[in-house]
């Protein structure tokens, strides 16, 4: 096991034509340790950026999940990490060893893909042992000779079959992961014999087989339905912490990022925009981005004027803060802000100055709750998502009156997007 340390990474790719691309000419662009003369080093005019000034460390034993939308950069940092993409720029320290110049192979680290990467011509124990093999220990190697009699023997029955020190290992450790994973059952079945759940978990059990230092995992449920994607995702949380290997996890889904990390790193346009734990990104997001993105239905937002010492006003309501907002707002007098409120912090109520009156445009009734989608009575262009409880009748086109709970607001810079007050009381942590 083995922390990660990501120091300065830069990553970009040569530009095809110079209109059609994102000019990085502006990006100091550091040194490569153990590399010289990489063509992206002397040039990087016209070139691509797709991750930018990237540091961060995964500490030993820890499950750390990078989300963020298509394109941000995610699988490319998670490839390089593996070596499956060279870096531009920066450092990858995995434990004490600078990874850069190591082939994948030497970097003691396993990998699952988003589509399995299963051999399809290899029953479910090769597949598992396919890597072993090839890494196994050299105090464990078995001369030529052995090694020829159990390649010719393997597919015989099992009693005639000859095994060699470093097969017996290996069968050993199959048979551990199998009972782990519960698929002893499918040893000797084929790839085209199992289903998308059984697929991936003998993708999981043949990177457990190998006990790298590092697990990479790169959205490894997208192929699943959500019933089995909710199962799987208990399993490999249970399977981390049993094993305490550290762990990177990619995925464009908010909500395995919510339930299955340590910390989640949420990263757009190849930056990483906040590293921290789960509750924390919900409860204290740094920018508009994070606190749009973390979050089911997404954060509602609302243009509104602060006026001191503690209102905020909008054409259709005005609203005071908890006295916790005097000193976050200092200097913000008169000015623009974003009233930034989740859908679940509003609700019903009566006409009112600290009101929202509203018009519902749809209605989704899912029994426990009921999500509406409204817009504001005076703003037709202002639309909001509201949560509220499943036992309250609610019909397409009616007027409603939305109190907002002040305590659970948040505020942001228009021009910028960053939180105001970030470090304000209000929310346990």
């Amino acid at each position: 096991m083995a922390k990660v340390v990501f120091e300065n990474v830069y990553k970009s790719y040569p530009g095809r034509r110079a209109e059609d691309v994102s000019v990085a000419s502006d990006i100091s662009i550091p040194k490569i340790e153990g590399k010289t003369n990489h063509p992206l080093q002397k040039s990087s005019n016209h070139s691509v950026s797709v991750l930018r000034n990237i540091n961060f460390t995964v500490e030993d034993g820890e499950f750390m999940v990078l989300v963020g939308p298509s394109g941000c950069g995610k699988s490319t940092l998670l490839r390089m990490l593996a070596g499956l993409e060279e870096l531009t720029g920066g450092n990858i320290y995995v434990g004490d060893r600078l990874v850069n110049s190591l082939p994948p192979k030497a970097r003691d680290i396993a990998m699952v893909f988003q589509n399995y990467a299963l051999y399809p011509h290899l029953n479910v124990y090769d597949n598992i042992a396919f890597g072993l093999r090839r890494t196994v220990n050299q105090s464990l190697k078995s001369p030529w000779l052995e090694n020829t009699l159990t390649g010719l023997t393997r597919s015989l029955p099992k009693a005639l079959r000859y095994l060699s020190a470093q097969e017996k290992e290996i069968t050993k450790r199959v048979k551990y992961v199998a009972n782990l994973l519960q698929i002893e059952s499918l040893l000797t079945r084929l790839p085209k014999e199992l289903s998308g759940g059984q697929k991936q978990r003998v993708a999981l059990g043949r990177a457990i087989a190998r006990n790298p230092q590092v697990f990479l995992m790169d959205e490894p449920l997208s192929n699943l339905d959500a019933k089995l994607r909710t199962s799987t995702r208990a399993q490999i949380v249970q399977l981390q912490r049993q094993l305490g290997t550290t762990t990177i996890y990619v995925t464009h889904d908010q909500i395995e990022a919510m339930t299955m990390g340590d910390r989640i790193a949420v990263m757009n346009e190849g930056k990483i925009q906040q590293i921290a734990p789960p509750l924390e990104i919900y409860h204290h997001p740094v920018n508009r981005f994070v606190a749009e993105f973390i979050g089911s239905p997404p954060m509602n937002f609302i243009s509104v004027t602060y006026v001191a010492p503690l209102t905020l006003i909008h054409p259709q309501f005005r609203l005071t803060l908890p006295e916790t907002w005097i000193k976050p707002l200092q200097g913000y007098k008169e000015k623009q802000l974003l009233l930034g409120i989740r859908p679940e912090h509003f609700s019903l109520s009566t006409s009112s100055e600290q009101n929202l009156a509203v018009v519902v445009d749809l209605v989704e009734a899912l029994g426990n709750e009921t999500y509406l989608s409204v817009h504001l009575a005076e703003e037709k262009n202002t639309t909001l998502q509201v949560k509220i409880s499943g036992d309250k009748a609610i019909a397409i086109g009616e007027s409603l009156h939305l109190a907002i709970d002040p305590h659970k607001i948040h505020l942001f810079l228009e021009d910028t997007g960053e939180s105001v007050g970030i470090t304000r009381v209000g929310f346990n942590k």
